[in-house]
């Protein structure tokens, strides 16, 4: 709080008003006392008639916490002429002059200094920094309206404005220029559509008090004139307050938005801005940039849009829990850090640690993709030392059933399908990305060897790659989702409507591969059984399509590259794409990773890292992507960290603060078995193999190595065709075919009824607890309790003469059962 000093007019104020006393009406309401209050800003300058500026009072409290005071306070303007100022802390100029504003609250108050000019002559308007922000912030060019493809009622502009020449001429020449009225701006088809003085099929968009309408109305005033050649440009945004924690009773937090631009100008561009919320059914932010709370506690991100620039808002809303005491969990590493720290903001207990019984079964699964056997589990448990859990990961983790199961993950995402590359190439690819799993090949090298891959499908298999893609945009595009984390979809036709990314970024990425060309090879069969080669064809180039333009290769948020004529723009490619500086490779690997350990991305879903979707913890995403680089793009050193973790070790059953948790990882997700996990795991607990097409007796699942083999089993459990680089591809979902299978289908029954299963070796000996205690310890990893013991054992003596039945009935229960096709 600034003193005032005794030539401030707020001096004459005070006296007039009165001195405040603690118990004014507008004194907060808290659980802790008001210790100070400040303005943001606490100068500025306000440049012409439209050039209004949102200002916050923030309130510091004794307890720490800062809450949002705006629209608690008493605002008054010295001199009064100056200026008006609502309840809402939005300031707006009337005449010239220096003054300032005073807010008031209970007995504090504050002073920000501010100074107006040129009240009586607008300074010279823009169309792209002005008109088309303001008809973006009104909704006119969003894609429901006039920013379709096809325009709605003759009148079409470009996606948010994101191509600027053609609008111009929209709005200035077509329709024989009635749409603005440079002689009359108030009475431009324009605004009278805009504001619903004329019927409009789109609505009333803004009133003519708003911020859009009169830039709008004074850029036709000033003739509605095209930007001249090197006008300035906006160069950022950015938002006040950045993060906040927002205790309760407070529901509410006012945002202030600023841009800066390449002449050096700032100014306050709150009302022009488009906000968004991450989560709406958490925080709802009205046009003004007041965000406010709907319903439970929990974080949501603001998202600020202004032409191609993008700020963000990180807030937590928190309410009281009287009974939350944090209770200092053990931590293994640095990834229980990071994600405690964001539980205890939240006000979020972590679960107890699982069992060993669930241990060992979950982390075979996630590890390996198998169950362990009766013998691995009674020894595990009998284990009495304190490091058993991390001996045990790295046991796993030097199997190999981990090379197998982790290459049916990249096998999936990379298209290791005969439709797309051969009937032999399948094979090929999916040994060689095996070779590269087993050697743990750096994925830096594994990316990279990828990416620049070349020559015969069949004789370097890295080139099948390329048949899943058969243009430079879907080639871009698979790059940038897999090894990026980044959708670029969306700026294929337009500037992304929710992204920083342009039509330009898309087609500078494209360009990359705009030398890519397909041949067959010599061994070409039939339609899934033909070999292509990858080959350069050095001279082609990539051409824009709206602007006709040869686009040079550039990266996302980098530089255009130089690439000597000749060489392979994939080279370079490759370069940025691993490189340490990229913000964006090693992030997208090790959340691809943590995504296939738990459940559930740190950015979810795991491919679609962006501003709008952000993670569950940022510092914990940037830890490991900077532990990932410094121990060389080491996958499986990644994969024993997140092992080792409290965090992955936490049993999945809630407690009274996390029950409905489902983001920040404070207990173990629930999830279905895959496909090959749940084939491999019936096959396992029965005894009995599935027969898998032609390959040979004793080939689990994840072995498969083409997508295009199809199982009745698998496609009903979501096996994916690998015809795409979305982790999405692979259904979750369970569904009433999934039902069917698992009661009375004939893959499980066969395997059940078969004489040479697991029961048939079990029940020659005539303990039938030792049956009941080796059947749950296959399919549940775990010893019965006395009353499932007691409740599985009474078939047996009901009928000692059919005890194989018994025992079929048994299995067929447990292989039913959630806790067998569940990872818990």
């Amino acid at each position: 709080m600034q003193p005032l000093r005794s030539s401030s007019p707020f001096i004459i104020l005070f006296l007039i008003l009165g001195p405040l006393s603690s118990s004014f009406a507008n004194e907060p309401a808290s659980n802790s006392s008001l210790i100070s209050i400040s303005i943001e800003p606490n100068e500025l300058t306000l440049d012409g008639p439209t050039s209004g500026a949102q200002l916050i009072l923030n309130g510091l409290f004794a307890d720490g916490s800062q809450r949002d005071l705006t629209r608690e306070a008493m605002w008054f303007l010295a001199p009064s002429s100056l200026a008006r100022i609502e309840g809402d802390g939005y300031l707006e100029p009337i005449a010239n002059g220096a003054g300032g504003v005073v807010a008031r609250i209970g007995s504090f108050r504050v002073e920000a200094r501010v100074k107006i000019q040129n009240i009586g002559r607008v300074p010279a308007l823009s169309f792209e920094r002005d008109l088309l922000p303001a008809l973006s912030k009104a909704g006119c060019n969003q894609g429901a309206c006039h920013g379709t493809p096809t325009g709605k009622n003759g009148f079409k502009l470009s996606l948010r404005g994101f191509n600027a020449p053609p609008d111009f001429d929209s709005i200035t020449r077509e329709s024989s220029s009635r749409r603005i009225n440079r002689l009359d701006a108030a009475a431009s088809l324009l605004l009278l559509k805009g504001t619903g003085a004329v019927p409009h099929q789109g609505g009333q968009r803004f009133s003519t008090s708003s911020l859009p309408y009169k830039l709008a109305c004074e850029w036709i005033a000033q003739g509605a004139k095209p930007d001249p050649p090197n006008s300035p440009t906006l160069l950022r945004i950015e938002v006040f307050p950045t993060s906040r924690v927002i205790d309760a009773p407070a529901r509410d937090q006012q945002l202030l938005v600023r841009a800066s631009y390449s002449h050096g100008a700032s100014r306050d561009v709150t009302r022009l801005a488009r906000f968004t919320s991450s989560d709406e059914s958490l925080a709802a932010v009205d046009s003004f940039g007041l965000v406010r709370k709907k319903s439970r506690r929990g974080e949501a991100t603001i998202l600020i849009h202004l032409g191609s620039e993008i700020a963000t808002a990180q807030l937590v809303f928190r309410e009281p829990v009287p009974t939350f005491v944090w209770n200092n969990p053990p931590q293994a590493n640095f990834i229980d850090r990071h994600l405690f720290d964001k539980l205890q903001v939240l006000r979020i207990l972590p679960s107890n640690l699982a069992d060993d019984s669930t241990f060992i079964r979950r982390v075979f699964l996630d590890a390996i993709g198998v169950l362990p056997t009766p013998a691995e589990v009674r020894a595990f448990l009998a284990d009495t030392r304190a490091n058993k859990r991390l001996s045990l990961i790295d046991a796993l983790l030097d199997r190999p059933e981990y090379i197998d199961f982790w290459t049916l993950k990249w096998s999936d995402r990379l298209g290791c399908n005969q439709r797309f590359v051969g009937l032999k190439g399948a094979y090929s690819y999916h040994r060689w990305i095996r070779d590269q799993v087993a050697a743990n090949v750096p994925f830096d090298t594994f990316a990279r060897t990828i990416i620049t891959a070349k020559g015969s499908n069949y004789t370097n298999p890295p080139a099948s790659f390329y048949r899943r893609l058969r243009n430079p945009e879907e080639a871009a595009e698979t790059v940038s989702q897999l090894f990026l984390g980044v959708r670029m979809q969306c700026a294929k036709c337009h500037n992304h409507v929710s992204e920083r990314w342009t039509q330009n970024d898309y087609y500078g990425l494209a360009a990359f591969f705009s030398q890519v060309r397909f041949k067959d090879g010599p061994q070409a069969y039939e339609l899934y059984d033909k070999e292509e080669t990858v080959y350069l064809f050095p001279s082609a180039d990539l051409k824009h399509p709206r602007s006709g333009a040869t686009m040079r290769p550039k990266p996302l948020l980098a530089p255009p590259s130089v690439v000597p004529p000749g060489n392979d723009r994939r080279d370079a490619l490759a370069d940025w794409v691993v490189s340490k500086a990229n913000p964006f490779f090693a992030r997208a690997a090790v959340n691809r990773i943590w995504y296939h350990l738990l459940g559930r991305g740190i950015v979810e879903p795991v491919d679609d890292i962006r501003d709008s979707n952000p993670p569950a913890s940022a510092p914990l995403l940037q830890a490991l992507a900077e532990d990932f680089v410094a121990h060389g793009f080491d996958v499986k050193q990644t994969i024993r960290l997140i092992l080792n973790s409290r965090t992955y070790q936490l049993a999945s059953a809630p407690n009274p603060s996390n029950a409905e948790d489902n983001r920040y990882f404070s207990h173990a997700s629930v999830r279905l078995l895959s496909a090959e996990q749940l084939l491999d795991a019936v096959s396992q607990v029965t005894g009995v193999s599935e027969p898998l097409f032609h390959l040979p007796p004793g080939t689990r699942a994840a072995q498969i190595p083409d997508g295009e083999f199809s199982h009745p089993f698998l496609r009903s459990f979501g096996q994916p065709l690998r015809s795409v680089a979305c982790e999405c591809e692979r259904e979750t979902d369970s569904t009433l075919e999934q039902a069917l299978q698992l009661v009375g289908g004939r893959t499980v029954h066969a395997k059940l009824t078969s004489s040479t299963n697991r029961l048939t070796s079990l029940l020659r000996a005539r303990d039938d607890g030792n049956v009941v205690s080796e059947l749950f310890l296959s399919a549940l990893s775990r010893l019965p309790t006395d009353d499932e013991l007691t409740l599985a054992l009474a078939p047996f003596h009901r009928a000692p003469l059919d005890r194989r039945r018994a025992a079929e009935d048994l299995l067929w229960s447990l292989i039913n059962h959630s806790e067998f096709l569940f990872q818990h």
